[in-house]
């Protein structure tokens, strides 16, 4: 801090995240996020010396540790679970001795009742170990504790507004914390609340100038035809025209020589969960396999808007991202994104922060009862944005807007898409068909037919971006996979019969890791989807669900390019040979994107 000299303190291949220092100064306790959805592993690293000691191995997608005064004991936020087949339960506080001897326990400030999220809801220990805070029911609540971390006595309400990541400062009594949009304190022996300013506005980066693109071949996935030696004049970052190829144009001060590809429409991931894991690394391989917009439907709180605003501002090299707010759950919660909502009052805490944060969708997840999920459609559609979940029925009925996934669970027993070996029924078809809601399949197991056709595809430097856990998913066999790989013909069946009824089928694959998507599209066409309408998925009827004006080349609309070598109506699976792609105005090369992102 002296001197303003930065020490890298840490060379591994996991991702750290959550860092908080012990009290005396020697250590830091982090998660380290070794295994996809947030598995993540506890450690401590001792500063002086960087030597690292795992306390914990994988838990089930833990939260921020919070260090106890005497550095005896790490706090974090666990799933308690009541059901291993169901995997949810409640959030409560799992200790952990440091003395790498003693057994980690659970402690439940109040039972049945569940800490918000385990993404920013604690807890936090106070510096004098007298006290914890956390989260509960939108609120901030503080509790009594012995030395070990043993609740003293139940949780009490500090405040009235919707709270979040509470923080203590060294006198024991004052709690820095998040409101909605705004950071307030809090005064625990006074109850004042103060309201600290705070100037979070930005800039949407908006290029000027002008690019010419020379291709020789383009599929603008409005025709089902592939157009040859054209150019695309780049306004900003919109398409002023497309043209027969006109060699004056090469003078143009930007001018860029796509001979030999094939420009089509940036790529949309219409479901991925954008969270910290790979670091920014995230967004650039997006980039580097032709996505240039994400649409995210569950994600931590603020990180998902940090995350938007820093790909509008270009502070960072992303996709344009559409976010959601967490996954709103009733009571119990599994996922690190998820909110359990106690209350219909904690419910209308949260649509607070939807409209201060500016949420672009809900995700209605897989407990929350009809009566609420009408709160949650009714709250959306006032602001202008749709609502998805997992189910077909009642929530066709209740007005959500979209389905995720062929086969994904509702815990209230209602409407599975899917019958036996991935098979759907009629009733079920004509309710995506003649609904014309919107459909991401999400294929799980895709991914290995994919590489069977196109084994050279592992060994892509692409995959260099990502941990080695993550490339390990693409390249080793994949137990989950594996599992739904049987359901898979049926699936293909369904989908082709619910696309026929007139469903506007998105592709998205659930995970961050890019080349699914390609795998996904190309599913599509083991489905019986021509290859022009599997890329229609990823592209123009993905930005019509988004409401954005993207998705196809044409004059008017945002350039969203990528140049790919070989023509994907002839083959899909050449969508993955992405060689240059367009974003905000600049044209980046896929091998500086590999290259400026490549792990030291």
């Amino acid at each position: 801090m002296k001197t303003g000299e930065d020490r890298r303190l840490t060379d591994i291949d996991t991702q750290p995240l959550g860092a908080a220092w012990s009290h005396d100064g020697t250590r830091i306790a982090y998660i380290d996020v070794d295994g996809r959805w947030g598995v993540a592993g506890l450690c401590v690293v001792d500063v002086a010396t960087g030597k690292i000691t795992r306390l914990q191995g994988s838990l089930g997608q833990p939260g921020s540790p919070s260090w106890s005064p005497d550095g005896k004991y790490v706090a974090i936020p666990l799933s308690y679970k009541y059901s291993n087949s169901f995997r949810e339960g409640t959030n409560q506080v799992y200790m952990v001795p440091t003395d790498g001897v003693g057994k980690a326990f659970w402690h439940l400030p109040e039972p049945n009742m569940s800490m918000d999220t385990r993404a920013g809801g604690g807890p936090a220990w106070s510096p004098d170990g007298t006290k914890m805070a956390a989260i509960y029911e939108g609120l901030l609540k503080i509790w009594p504790v012995a030395a070990d971390g043993k609740p003293l006595g139940p949780p009490r309400s500090y405040t009235s507004d919707i709270s979040y990541f509470p923080s203590w400062a060294g006198d024991n009594k004052t709690i820095l914390f998040q409101s909605a949009d705004k950071l307030k304190s809090l005064d625990t022996e006074t109850g004042a609340i103060t309201d600290i300013p705070l100037d979070l506005t930005y800039r949407i980066a908006n290029p000027t100038g002008r690019t010419v693109i020379h291709v020789s071949n383009l599929v603008d996935s409005v025709h089902d035809v592939t157009q040859h030696d054209k150019d695309i004049i780049v306004d900003g970052h919109r398409i002023a025209e497309i043209r027969d190829h006109d060699p004056a144009l090469h003078q143009a001060e930007h001018f860029v020589d796509g001979t030999g590809l094939t420009a089509i429409p940036g790529l949309i991931e219409h479901h991925s969960h954008a969270q910290k894991d790979f670091g920014s690394n995230l967004e650039r391989a997006w980039l580097a396999y032709g996505i240039t917009t994400v649409r995210d439907p569950g994600t931590q709180i603020y990180d998902a808007v940090e995350d938007r605003e820093a790909a509008e501002s270009g502070a960072r090299l992303s996709p344009r991202l559409y976010v959601a707010g967490p996954l709103l759950e009733w009571q119990r919660v599994y996922y690190k994104m998820g909110v359990a909502v106690s209350s219909p009052a904690h419910l209308e805490r949260e649509f607070t922060r939807m409209r201060a944060l500016h949420y672009d969708m809900i995700k209605s997840y897989v407990r929350m009862p009809d009566l609420f999920q009408r709160q949650i459609v009714r709250a959306a559609h006032e602001m202008g944005i749709p609502v998805s979940g997992h189910e077909i029925f009642p929530a066709a009925f209740s007005g959500v807007d979209g389905t995720e996934h062929m086969g994904a669970t509702s815990r209230r027993g209602y409407s599975p898409k899917q019958g036996p070996q991935g098979m759907a029924y009629e009733d079920v078809i004509q309710l995506f068909g003649r609904s014309g809601r919107t459909l991401t399949p999400t294929h799980f197991g895709a991914m290995t037919p994919y590489l069977a056709k196109h084994p050279g595809y592992k060994d892509d430097p692409r995959l260099n971006l990502y941990p080695v856990w993550a490339r390990e998913t693409i390249t080793e066999a994949d137990p989950m996979a594996s599992m739904l790989r049987p359901l898979l013909e049926g699936q293909y069946k369904s989908l082709k019969k619910m696309y026929d009824a007139g469903t506007l089928v998105t592709a998205g694959t659930d995970t961050m890791i890019a080349n699914n998507l390609h795998a996904e599209i190309s599913s599509y066409v083991d489905a019986g989807l021509t290859p022009f309408q599997a890329l229609q998925t990823a592209t123009v009827n993905s930005a019509k669900d988004l409401n954005l004006d993207a998705g196809t080349l044409e004059a008017g609309k945002l350039a969203d390019i990528v140049l790919v070598d070989g023509d994907p109506r002839a083959d899909i699976a050449n969508t993955f040979k992405v060689k240059k792609v367009m974003m905000n105005g600049v044209i980046h090369d896929v091998d500086d994107i590999v290259a400026g992102g490549m792990r030291k």
